[in-house]
This record gives structure tokens, C-alpha cells and sequence, in this order.
């Protein structure tokens, strides 16, 4: 018998969360070993378990299957849950429509029966194009439910964060007034959409923006909070940084004067500077107003643009004393520091202490840091003494001329490319050519071939010829990993599990170690500390390095059109959310790809070594062993993971992106070398 452990009533073995409380699942489960009696009823026992467990789920409509009936309606997929209760994509009459059911917690509290209420009975008189209409709304069925239109398109949130390109000044201006006329026909109805965000708003497949109910609430607040909430929506649509979320939230705003955004017109960064006004009084008065001061912006054609944001407001340190409490140290405190540092060094630069405590004629003079005994400071011209090296830190990284690499062994210090060089008397005579040894049975050899690089249709005119390489049947473990760097923060502690989480940059350390162990040339040349790093790449070398993105999407196809590598049917390739319970698994545990190279679909998605570009393929520069874009913010990351579902994030075609300088969970990488 299963019970939510938040408010401690029975619910069904499938829950996945509480239909009572709505709160994600902490089950305890109580059994008791059977007695004689119920095992010889055991058969009587299962049926009557499951009868109850069927009029729960029946009377509390909780956990709908596809295919089910509800009042009408046919279930053919759960979409998500809120606070208030658990939503799916239903059918009627062929037309979709989300369908709500309520958690019978929303209707305990009086002050939120009374707002839910309110927000409902509001909700079914609204009627506008640009808001998800609602069909149905019966707050006396039990459980209670909503019906509204399904709408098709993209959410803000998710154009923002998957087609930017798309967004620009024009499209924004014309969803401004949309967002703010519909904010107006909301108000008369009583409610507000102060709480809106980017994931509130669908763009539907004519570009008209529709605000989901989701988004509209009943609160008795002021109209110039609606035109904050929209005008902070504007502001991160617009927005081209990385940090839009953290520039421009509400807490931020609400305390710091707004930041103009680059590559917008003069004219709406102050429109919205007024709709953004930390004061309340200094904003727009109402949403008329905001809407006549869009509508009245001039033409962008010859507009002025902000080129440069004000750095003096987007600078960490400034947006810090706006939000971090300011903490002041007094000069009392730093002069007491002063004093310490002067003492010190007096004590180890002079013969201060003998001037003190020795003898009357002692003069204080300068005499140098000084950190050893007598003995130890013999003249340089004495070879007899010597000083011992000291010994090193196995614990601490080893610094090489390609970066910070896990610390070798007493063993690994015997081997002689970590040894100091040291001369020695060498045959003059010249020194046969060594070729490197090929790569071991866990690699594959792709010949040279032609392809459509970026598209599974047949096409004769294939656009991109590239040379042999080889290229890891398995992408590297953990265990792999650990051999030359420091151990990763992985998702799942496991050495054969493949290693997540590493940044770009620390790939081509550990690639570089990995090829200079096995007497290879190393591949890449890395310049510069930190975030300032700069890598090169010599693709005519011999050692390890990623493949580039072309590289790669040849092995993934292995020859072949299907939409993941070796098969249609994901489940025979891959691991993926829907199969893999979002848990990474040992490489090679389903089948390969006609190149016998596994899991170049899911477990982990996979860095390679081109800067992203969205539009890079669709206008090659060169055809012939492509190496991506000349120059980037964030590297290119292709295969999918345990994360995805079945569909486009899992497709061989799908093209993402990530900073270099940092790792993300289930990210990895395979490794590849020059034929």
C-alpha cells in the first residue's frame, strides 16, 4: 500500500504525483509479510487490491491513460502539471484542446477556492483572438476541470532559447501591441497578467502571439505592474545576452535603472525605459498609454540604434551592489594590516632582532629575505654543496606545455618524456623514420568519402568530400578520463559509465595528454589561461583529437538515411529518456551503427570541435574537410542524450551549442584521429 508522505493519504501504485496535494511524490510503501490465511487468499486478494486501486484512480481522475474517456473528451497524451492540477492533450469531435483536472488540495483553502473560483468563472467570459480560449470550465464535477483550445505554435521561451535569429526589432514591436491590446481586454475582465512570462505566450504558426490561461491570474493590483511585467518581457526578447534572464528580471529592475540594449533603436530602448522605471510613478500610467507610445515609434528605416550598452550598469561588480548587501571594513583594519606586513618584513629583511637583543655597536642594515641556515647559503662558486629538489605533490595537477593534467605516479615519473632531459652522447648517424602505431580495436576506420552534409534526403549532388580518419567505436569513460585528469563532476559516479560534465578546453588537455603517453604528435597547441584560452588545431598530426562536425555526422549516418545513427527505431540504438529512465549507461550496451560505432545517438551528447554557427551549413564556405567557422563564442554539440525524448532534440541532424570553458551534464565526447 503506497502513501504520499506530505499529506499522508493512499493514492494509486502509478502515481507519479499526489492527486490530494499535488506535490511531486515521496512514497512509503507498507507491506506486511501475508499470513496463512491470505496466502492461500492470494489470488482473491490481487483482484480485490486491484478493483480499489481502479475506483481510486476512477474516482479522482488523477492518471489519465491515451485513450481514455473523460467526460467526453479522449486522452491522448499527459502534457505537464502545475500547482493547481495535472494538464493533458485531449480529443473531441477531432480537434485538440488541453484538458485541466484540478487537485482537490486547490479547493481545501478558502482564500485559494475563492481565487480559483473568481479566475475561472472570469476566464470562461473572456473572449479574445490573442488569448487561449476557454471551452469549458465545471468547478462542481469531481474532480473539477478546465477545457481550452489548444494552441499550435512555438512559446516565446522557447524561440528565444532555440531560434533566436528569428526575433528582431520589427517582430517584437508588432507582438508589443498584440500582448498589450489583450492585457487591456484582460483587465476588464477583472484579472491580470502581472505573473506573465516568455513560457505564458505561444507564437502561433502566423506569428500572432496568444496568451495561455496559465498566465492570467485574478490579483487586485495596479495597471502599471502589467506594463512592468510586458515591458520586462519586451526587454528579454530584444535582449542578445547570455544573462537577458538576470538583466532584466523583475527583482533586478526593480531596485536598478534599466540598460539600454544594443542593437535596438533609440527610440523603443526608451519607450521601454519608461515602461521599466524602477519607480511606479514614473512609468506609464496605464497600458493605453504604453500601447500609444509603441504604436507612435518611428519607422525603423534610418532610426538610430544603441550600439553600445552602458557598461558601467551591466559590469558584475555594479549589478552586485545593486542586489549584495555592502559590507564595510574601517580604516582602523587596515592599518593594523599595514603594521603586521611592516613588522614582518623588518624581521626577515634585517637584522632587526640582533639590533634589539644583541650587542650595543649593532647597526641595523638590510640583509635580504632569508629563509635557510648558514649552512645552506655557500658561496655559488662551491659545487661540493647541494640543495635536494623538493619533493613533489602527487595530490596537486602538474602543470604541461598544454595545461593542468592529473599528477602522475612514482610510476608514470619513470617514464622518460616526464624526466628532466638530460645530455647525453648520442650516434651521430641519422635516425630511421618511425611511423606512430595505428589506433587499438576500439576504433574504426571511415574511408574517404562523399556526403550530404546537414540533410537526410537522397540528393546525387553530395556537398562535402572528406578524407579517412578514425574515430572510437565507444565514447570515453570515466575510468578513460581519470588516467590523465583530474576526476570529472560527473552526473553518476561510475568508471564505466561515460564521462559528462568537462568543458571543451579540458577535452583538448586530456587529449593532448592521451596522445603524448602513446609518443604521438600532439594535436592541438593551447595558448593563453582561463576563459582567455586559445586553441589550434594541426589536423595533419597524428595524435587524438575531436572530430569536427562533419566528422562526426559522417560516422552518425555510417552511409545510411535513417533519422538516429544505425536505425529508425530509437529503442534499438539508443538510450533515451523514454528507455534509459534519464540514467546514463555503460557504452555499447545497444546495437551500433553499419560502421560499428554505438550510442552516436543518446547516452551522452557529444562535443566536437567546431565553433556553432546556426546558419554555418546551410552556406558551406568550403566543401572539401570543412573545420566549421573561423571564429565563436560557444562550440558545437551534437548526438542527443538520456534527456531527450523520441523526436527532433534526438534526431542525427540536431545542432547544439555550449560554452567551451564550461561542462554540462550528460555532455561528453569520442575521440577521433588522422588517417
Amino acid at each position: 500500500m503506497r502513501y504520499c508522505l506530505n499529506c499522508g493519504k493512499k493514492i494509486p501504485d502509478k502515481a507519479k504525483f499526489c492527486p490530494f496535494c499535488g506535490e511531486n511524490v515521496v512514497l512509503a510503501e507498507l507491506e506486511q509479510p501475508p499470513t496463512e490465511i491470505e496466502e492461500k487468499k492470494q489470488p482473491e486478494l490481487e483482484a480485490e487490491k486491484k478493483a480499489q486501486t481502479i475506483e481510486l484512480t476512477n474516482k479522482n481522475f488523477t492518471l489519465l491513460n491515451p485513450g481514455d474517456d473523460f467526460c467526453g473528451y479522449k486522452v491522448l497524451r499527459m502534457m505537464n502539471k502545475d500547482k493547481e492540477g495535472i494538464k493533458y492533450i485531449a480529443e473531441k469531435a477531432g480537434k485538440e484542446y488541453v484538458l485541466k483536472i484540478f487537485f482537490q488540495s486547490s479547493f481545501h483553502n478558502m482564500n485559494t477556492l475563492f481565487e480559483l473560483q473568481m479566475r475561472l468563472s472570469r476566464l470562461n467570459n473572456l473572449k479574445s483572438a490573442s488569448t487561449a480560449k476557454v471551452v469549458e470550465v465545471d468547478q462542481n464535477h469531481s474532480p473539477a476541470y478546465m477545457v481550452i483550445e489548444y494552441v499550435h505554435g512555438i512559446s516565446l521561451a522557447e524561440l528565444k532559447k532555440y531560434n533566436p535569429e528569428r526575433i528582431n526589432e520589427e517582430l517584437v514591436r508588432k507582438i508589443a501591441l498584440k500582448l498589450i491590446k489583450t492585457a487591456m481586454v484582460i483587465r476588464k475582465h477583472g484579472l491580470t497578467v502581472c505573473d506573465l512570462t516568455l513560457s505564458g505566450i505561444m507564437l502561433t504558426d502566423d506569428s500572432e502571439p496568444v496568451i495561455l490561461s496559465s498566465g492570467i491570474t485574478y490579483k487586485d493590483g495596479d495597471e502599471r505592474e502589467d506594463v512592468f511585467t510586458i515591458g520586462i518581457i519586451l526587454a528579454q526578447l530584444l535582449s542578445r545576452d547570455t544573462l537577458y534572464q538576470s538583466i532584466y528580471s523583475a527583482e533586478r529592475l526593480r531596485f536598478s535603472k534599466f540598460i539600454y540594449i544594443a542593437s535596438v533603436s533609440m527610440d523603443l530602448n526608451k519607450v521601454l525605459a519608461e515602461s521599466l522605471h524602477r519607480n511606479i510613478s514614473q512609468r506609464f500610467a496605464n497600458l493605453a498609454k504604453f500601447y500609444e507610445a509603441i504604436k507612435n515609434l518611428p519607422p525603423l528605416e534610418g532610426a538610430q540604434i544603441c550600439t553600445v550598452q552602458d557598461t558601467s550598469f551591466l559590469d558584475e561588480e555594479k549589478i552586485a551592489e545593486d542586489i549584495m548587501p555592502k559590507f564595510r571594513i574601517e580604516l582602523g583594519f587596515w592599518l593594523l594590516i599595514i603594521a603586521v606586513i611592516g613588522i614582518l618584513v623588518l624581521i626577515f629583511t634585517t637584522n632587526i632582532y640582533s639590533v634589539l637583543f644583541g650587542a650595543e655597536e649593532e647597526k641595523l642594515q638590510y640583509t635580504g629575505f632569508n629563509w635557510g641556515s648558514e649552512s645552506t647559503r655557500a658561496d655559488t662558486n662551491d659545487t661540493t654543496v647541494a640543495t635536494p629538489a623538493p619533493q613533489r605533490d602527487l595530490t596537486t595537477p602538474e602543470l604541461t606545455p598544454w595545461g593542468e593534467l592529473k599528477s602522475s605516479t612514482p610510476e608514470d615519473r619513470q617514464d622518460p618524456r616526464r624526466l628532466p632531459s638530460v645530455p647525453q652522447i648520442t650516434d651521430v648517424s641519422p635516425t630511421p623514420v618511425v611511423q606512430p602505431p595505428e589506433p587499438n580495436e576500439n576504433f574504426v576506420h571511415i574511408e574517404p568519402s562523399t556526403f550530404g552534409f546537414g540533410r537526410l534526403t537522397e540528393n546525387l549532388a553530395h556537398n562535402v568530400s572528406l578524407s579517412g580518419f578514425y574515430i572510437s567505436k565507444y565514447e570515453v569513460t570515466q575510468a578513460e578520463w581519470k588516467r590523465f585528469m583530474k576526476p570529472a563532476d560527473v552526473t553518476t559516479i561510475d568508471d564505466n559509465l561515460p564521462v559528462d560534465n568537462i568543458s571543451w578546453f579540458d577535452i583538448a588537455i586530456y587529449c593532448n595528454g592521451l596522445s603524448e603517453s602513446e609518443g604521438l604528435e600532439p594535436a592541438y597547441r593551447i595558448r593563453g589561461l582561463g576563459a582567455s584560452r586559445v586553441v589550434t588545431c594541426d589536423f595533419e598530426a597524428q595524435g587524438y583529437r575531436l572530430p569536427t562536425e562533419a566528422e562526426w555526422e559522417l560516422a552518425a549516418k555510417a552511409g545510411k538515411l535513417y533519422n538516429y545513427s544505425g536505425s529508425n527505431d530509437p529503442d534499438e540504438i539508443a538510450w533515451y529518456r523514454d528507455n534509459s529512465a534519464a540514467k546514463l549507461r555503460p557504452p555499447g550496451g545497444k546495437k551500433p551503427n553499419d560502421f560499428g560505432i554505438y550510442d552516436m545517438t543518446g547516452n551522452v551528447s557529444e562535443w566536437v570541435w567546431d565553433w556553432y554557427d546556426a546558419n554555418y551549413i546551410k552556406a558551406l564556405p568550403t566543401f572539401v574537410n570543412p573545420t566549421g567557422p573561423e571564429t565563436g563564442t560557444q562550440k558545437t554539440i551534437r548526438g542527443g542524450n538520456v534527456m531527450n525524448s523520441e523526436g527532433r532534440n534526438l534526431n542525427i541532424l540536431w545542432r547544439e551549442r555550449g560554452d567551451p570553458n564550461r561542462g554540462y551534464q550528460f555532455v561528453g565526447f569520442r575521440l577521433v584521429r588522422t588517417h
